[in-house]
């Protein structure tokens, strides 16, 4: 599978979308094909997500464009120079069921070169996983007394947000496989 900005996979362009967070896709390509950059967020009983595997990202700050933000975030959370590797476009905004008002924008970003990850406090771990991998592992998790669908693997459970923004990713590059 090949992805660069003439690919087909099929993604907003980078605007000044109404956003009030925006999270980073980071995705690399490898002998294997792609995989795609996780985080886990550190136990903090103040944040609603302590402990989920996520994109690394956060809240806009006031004059911020998404872009910026995911820019800014990703230097503070995992060390990534987002400058450094190419911004391919955007996904649909999502919104997360624990904070609906939060309109979160997912910026896909392809980096060939070789990223050292430097955790900043608010992460507790990263993974590289292979999108065939991610494919293959589809599923259901009770969480919070819910049936929820996940991707089940073995670094944790992926659902939510996250889980919906991989999902559209991934029916977007149907076409690249």
């Amino acid at each position: 599978m090949k992805i660069h900005s003439e690919s087909p996979l099929r993604l907003e362009p980078i605007g000044d979308a109404e956003a009030d967070a925006a999270v980073a896709i980071v995705v690399r390509p490898t002998s294997r094909g792609l995989e795609i950059l996780l985080v886990r967020r550190a136990i903090n009983p103040s944040d609603p997500w302590s402990g989920d595997i996520a994109f690394p990202g956060g809240r806009r700050k006031r004059g911020e464009s998404p872009r910026e933000t995911a820019l800014r975030e990703v230097l503070e959370e995992v060390g990534i120079n987002l400058n450094e590797c190419e911004a391919l476009g955007t996904l649909k905004i999502a919104r997360s069921r624990r904070s609906p008002n939060l309109r979160v924008l997912p910026i896909v970003y392809l980096c060939r070169k070789r990223l050292k990850i430097r955790l900043g406090e608010e992460l507790s771990q990263h993974f590289w996983i292979p999108l065939e991998r991610l494919r293959r592992s589809r599923g259901h998790a009770l969480i919070e007394g819910h049936e929820e669908p996940a991707f089940l693997l073995e670094e944790g459970v992926v659902w939510g947000l996250t889980y919906r923004m991989l999902e559209d990713l991934l029916s977007r590059l149907k076409g690249s496989a």
